[in-house]
């Protein structure tokens, strides 16, 4: 039995259909002069985005006047990049969320602890490593600081002091602070000049499930 194609599967195969017939019946010098027009598209697109995303120098400070004189076709650049990128990723992001179990409690965190933690999810899903592992430490503050009732409360407490007084009052025992520490280190790393990658970054989440399974379960 085939199986039959994805939906992804079946955009890339429209994306590359589009590239073949730009290709089809064009004489080698037009096919020079697209392959050149297409790395300087690639170029000006490396280089909006990367201006955006990071701190540049200012190489190629000139590509800034053509945003601003040609802002249609710029944008249309950045189109074409993203969808073509967002497609190519797409078999990773269901193959993340496949290996994921259904996370279930008998209680529900509150919006403000679900929020981080779904976040922490898909930024993990959009194989987003560092991102993942910091926003895995923000829900666990948030549903130890809920679990104590302290959520919402203006009086800062370091997170031993969180994990001292869950343990003390029977939240957690020592296996879940220990769980919960592995957690905050690993944030702690990433925020401390430590990249990580997406293998710790799920590491982190399945220990992150772990605890929240264990605070929202009577």
């Amino acid at each position: 039995m085939t199986r039959d194609a994805t939906l992804s599967q079946l955009v890339q195969g429209y994306l590359d259909t589009l590239d073949w017939e730009d290709d089809a019946d064009t004489s080698p010098q037009e096919r020079d002069e697209l392959n050149e027009a297409r790395r300087v598209v690639k170029i000006i697109t490396d280089d909006v985005v990367a201006s955006r995303e990071t701190l540049t120098d200012g190489k190629l400070a000139a590509i800034e006047k053509l945003v601003v004189q040609m802002p249609d076709a710029i944008a249309s650049f950045l189109d074409s990049r993203y969808t073509r990128d967002l497609i190519a990723a797409v078999p990773g992001y269901v193959r993340r969320t496949m290996e994921l179990s259904r996370l279930e409690s008998s209680r529900l965190p509150s919006k403000i602890t679900n929020g981080y933690l779904r976040e922490a999810v898909r930024t993990y899903i959009f194989g987003l490593p560092q991102a993942s592992v910091a926003l895995c430490r923000a829900a666990l503050e948030q549903a130890l600081k809920e679990s104590l009732k302290l959520q919402g409360v203006p009086t800062f407490l370091r997170f031993n002091s969180l994990l001292e007084k869950a343990e003390k009052q029977k939240i957690i025992d020592c296996q879940i602070r220990q769980m919960a520490r592995e957690i905050a280190d690993a944030a702690n790393d990433v925020l401390h000049e430590k990249p990580t990658d997406i293998k710790q970054a799920s590491e982190v989440l399945l220990k992150l499930r772990g605890v929240l399974q264990h605070l929202y379960s009577d």
